[in-house]
């Protein structure tokens, strides 16, 4: 028997990914489906390819070491062979799969997707999103989706096979129920005491899951500034705790792109306060290769073009107001 292309393309997904476990979502199969996979791959070859330990991970031996490298290269060709195959020999047969996080959304799906219309030489547009930017990267990967726009530090060790086009600095903002005055939330940030009825909102905030690149350092903030608030809540998306706030009951931090994903009901009751903080820098990325097929070049180009000329900037941040600490205190 021979090695397949389906092994090769599940060894190589569980590499990228960490974990068997990891793999799931990239592959779209069960993981005893991986593991059998695996398991008949290192059969065939007679011989062991990943050492699994619990602590660390997955482990590659010399075997693993070069079935990886060949996978890579294998499934590189066969995917740049399709692509210009479809650009090539079919008509309007590129597909285009874009994915992004929900905090990266922003407004700019439907200028995506005007821009696949206009370029005229795609025969479909499939917007997914996972919670992560190292998930997005992990399918574009695994050939799964072919670009998307996530957080920078998630592509620093593909950039020998991904291109990468800055869009923008995201910053951190503090969101916070909009019953609460003012004068209370500087009393509460300037005092270090809790906060007394009705503004107990201002003792508890949301805690978004560790996968969030800044996760650390929204925890030091609250430890620092508001050392009386308690994590009470927890969630997986900035989008999720910010409904939190929204019905009054705590405070989070939120990325500044995803405040035009807010629905009007949930706007209308929260208000934002800068922290004048770039929490990430968001880019695109696509496979490298990918760049020579015109209709992609162009997609990327355009796509670019539009952050720099329409997206939020510094001026998007005029209606909200600094943190209210005093002087003295801010400089510290």
């Amino acid at each position: 028997m021979k090695v397949t292309l389906k092994q090769l393309e599940v060894f190589r997904a569980v590499v990228l990914s960490g974990a068997i476990s990891n793999a799931r979502k990239s592959l779209g199969l069960a993981q005893p489906t991986i593991s059998q996979q695996l398991a008949k791959m290192e059969e065939i070859l007679g011989t062991q390819l990943i050492r699994r330990g619990r602590a660390q991970g997955i482990q590659l031996t010399q075997a693993g070491e070069f079935w990886f490298r060949t996978a890579e290269d294998v499934l590189g060709r066969i995917d740049k062979a399709q692509s210009h195959h479809r650009a090539v020999f079919g008509d309007k047969q590129l597909e285009l799969h874009f994915g992004t996080t929900p905090s990266l959304r922003g407004h700019f799906l439907e200028e995506a997707a005007q821009i696949t219309l206009n370029i005229g030489q795609f025969s479909s547009f499939e917007f997914v999103w996972a919670l992560t930017s190292d998930e997005v990267v992990e399918m574009i990967n695994s050939h799964r989706i072919n670009c998307g726009v996530v957080s920078e530090s998630s592509v620093e060790k593909y950039k020998a096979s991904l291109y990468m086009q800055q869009l923008f600095s995201d910053e951190i903002v503090w969101v916070v129920p909009r019953e609460i005055p003012d004068e209370a939330v500087a009393a509460t940030l300037n005092e270090r005491a809790p906060a007394v009825e009705p503004f107990e909102a201002l003792n508890r905030y949301v805690d978004v899951g560790p996968g969030i690149p800044w996760h650390d350092r929204s925890e030091n903030w609250f430890r620092s500034e508001l050392p009386n608030a308690v994590p009470f809540f927890s969630c997986m998306t900035h989008q999720a705790a910010v409904d939190f706030v929204a019905g009054g009951t705590a405070t989070c931090h939120s990325p500044l792109s995803l405040i035009p994903n807010l629905a009007d009901q949930a706007r209308s009751r929260i208000k934002f306060y800068r922290l004048r903080e770039h929490v990430r820098e968001a880019v695109f990325v696509m496979p490298k290769h990918l760049l020579s097929l015109r209709p992609f070049a162009d997609f990327a180009d355009q796509l670019s073009n539009y952050f720099s000329e329409n997206y939020p900037t510094q001026s998007a941040l005029s209606d909200f107001p600094p943190l209210p600490i005093q002087s003295n205190q801010a400089a510290e």
